[in-house]
């Protein structure tokens, strides 16, 4: 559920991250804090962090293969 409120969220009330989270108010800004999101206690908000996207580039020898055989058609 966590991940889905990053995913789905850039600032959400604590009450609704309770609710989320299965957790008491106190509980779950505890939990998200520790997950480095920020509250601001006047409004009783908190702001999500988002963590950078990590992409795996998978590199296959025989496409690489291909390409450069292409590439070298096309030049000469």
């Amino acid at each position: 559920m966590f991940q889905l409120l990053l995913s789905a969220y850039s600032t959400i009330s604590i009450h609704d991250t309770a609710l989320f989270l299965g957790m008491n108010e106190d509980d779950a800004t505890n939990y998200v804090l520790q997950q480095g999101w920020t509250v601001d206690h006047a409004s009783k908000m908190l702001t999500v962090k988002k963590q950078p996207i990590v992409t795996e580039q998978k590199l296959d020898p025989s496409k690489l293969q291909r390409l450069t055989e292409y590439v070298f058609h096309l030049e000469h």
